[in-house]
């Protein structure tokens, strides 16, 4: 057990083990008039109400005002009986102006601290004195206002309200023309432009198409019979394959087509069929035109044709031409272009889209033909090498830019039912360059703005029929406002507004596309 001198009541720290023999004694040693007395947990020591009389009683008969700190709920009710101050801690004990109930033995003088020369209190009156007319009047005016408190509460606490508002609507729409620009790099509600990616990649194909250029070629080749007359006394033979041709003008060559032997006399002849070398018309010659052998024979022969030869003819084939090779590169891009839109599609992030007009090609990086301006050709092929970008559009950025405007006329009042919003992207408008300028469409539902701490100043304590009129004076309703008070047979709405329930019934109902 110890004991602690302060400016204000001394204190002594009671140890688990103390019994009210020890609580005495030590309290017959304290300095000062005003003592706390610390019990700490499980202590035994004032734990009846026997050891509480005693301590009281040496407490009147030193003059002393005593006071405990214990948590014990034995102890401080037992104290509460015998009249003694109860804290649940000393920094409160030594903080409020306490008094000790059972005040001073009549008579019998308090203890001085040691050297104080200040004048002892009057003595109080022991405990278990019947109380002043004061004090009895003093109880009873507290006992009324703790009743009146409690009605008090009751009137403000007990009744509710509901209140049930279905606020009007209206559609609204707008329409809006966006420009996603790859230069751009955030939203401009202004002026409407919202910013862009390019998409850039290298894509080859082939191309294939029939030239549509033709001409003339030679098909037949001309047939005839020629004469070879012996220029020796002794037989010749003409071996197949013999060349004769003619000696004017375009030189028109023809073999023979078999073996001929002529007689063994100056002036013996001997005929034979002969075919031009080159086919075409050109093989069509007239009598005695093929008048010249080649070789050596034409020492030992002469040759003739008695008659003209035939069957030489044309026939029209495919060239081709510039203008093929233009269409088959127009053709070939615009499948190329057609065939990156997907590619590019496939590389966007979430949320874009890419307009098939803003796929463009940057560069033709190679193109190769297999065929030559004017050769002869059914069909023209085509290799080629291109890279295209195209613009990627955020559509949440257009959306964006949509809601704001639809957002400007919902007008004062109202305001955006989030679900019913809808928006369109419409047709692609202009490609200049990189941007890409396209309509857009939203429309939706707004319903008129309910303040619910309004709501509720404006019924609180208010009869329903007043709360209802008042409400239809200050809202824009779809329905009549309902009121409901809790109990039944209650009159007013609530004077607190926590009391007053506020329910807003919005009918989230899409309006038509249109």
């Amino acid at each position: 057990m110890a004991e602690e001198k302060r400016t204000g009541p001394s204190v002594i720290y009671l140890d688990v083990d103390d019994d009210i023999a020890a609580v005495r004694e030590r309290l017959s040693r304290v300095e000062g008039w005003r003592v706390l007395i610390v019990v700490p947990r499980g202590c035994r020591a004032l734990t009846s109400l026997l050891d509480l009389k005693l301590l009281a009683r040496r407490a009147r008969d030193l003059a002393l005002e005593i006071a405990l700190v214990t948590s014990n709920p034995t102890t401080r009710r037992l104290a509460r009986e015998v009249g003694i101050p109860v804290f649940f801690s000393l920094k409160r004990g030594q903080k409020v102006k306490w008094r000790w109930k059972g005040g001073a033995v009549q008579g019998l003088p308090r203890r001085e601290a040691p050297g104080s020369t200040a004048p002892r209190p009057t003595a109080r009156p022991a405990l278990g004195g019947r109380p002043r007319w004061w004090e009895r009047v003093l109880a009873a005016f507290l006992l009324l206002a703790v009743i009146s408190a409690l009605l008090a509460s009751a009137v403000l606490a007990i009744p509710s309200a509901t209140v049930t508002l279905v606020p009007a609507r209206k559609e609204v729409s707008t329409a809006l023309q966006v420009v996603a620009d790859p230069d751009v790099n955030e939203l401009d509600y202004q002026k409407g432009q919202i910013p862009a990616r390019l998409v850039k990649l290298q894509i080859e194909g082939r191309g294939q198409m029939p030239v549509t250029g033709t001409k003339d070629a030679p098909d037949e080749r001309a047939r005839g019979t020629v004469v070879f007359i012996n220029l020796l006394n002794q037989p010749v033979t003409v071996p197949k394959g013999t060349v004769v041709s003619t000696s004017a003008g375009t030189i028109v060559r023809f073999t023979t087509v078999e073996d001929v032997t002529l007689p063994g006399v100056v002036g013996g002849t001997a005929g034979v069929e002969v075919e031009a070398v080159d086919p075409g018309p050109s093989g069509n010659v007239g009598v005695n035109l093929i008048n010249r052998v080649e070789g050596p024979l034409s020492l030992r022969v002469r040759v003739t044709n008695p008659k003209p030869t035939e069957g030489g003819s044309v026939k029209q084939v495919g060239v081709v031409t510039a203008a093929d090779k233009e269409r088959l590169k127009a053709s070939l891009l615009q499948k190329l272009q057609q065939e990156a839109h997907t590619l590019i599609e496939d590389r966007l992030q979430e949320g874009e889209f890419v307009p098939p007009e803003s796929v463009v090609v940057d560069e033709v990086i190679s193109e190769t033909y297999d065929k030559f301006t004017g050769e002869e050709a059914d069909v023209l092929n085509l290799d080629l090498r291109i890279q295209v970008s195209g613009t990627a559009i955020n559509e949440r950025d257009a959306k964006a830019l949509a809601l704001r405007a639809l957002e400007a006329e919902v007008g004062e009042g109202f305001k955006l039912v989030p679900q019913s919003v809808h928006v369109q992207v419409g047709e692609i408008a202009c490609v200049e360059g990189r941007k890409v300028s396209f309509g857009m469409r939203a429309f939706g539902l707004a319903v008129t703005k309910v303040d619910v701490g309004q709501v509720r100043a404006e019924v609180r304590g208010q009869p329903p029929e007043v709360a209802r009129e008042r409400l239809r004076q200050h809202l824009l309703l779809e329905e009549e406002p309902v009121v409901k008070i809790w109990p039944d047979w209650w009159r007013r709405a609530p004077w607190l507004p926590f009391r007053i329930d506020v329910v807003v019934q919005e009918r989230e109902v899409s309006p038509q596309s249109r």
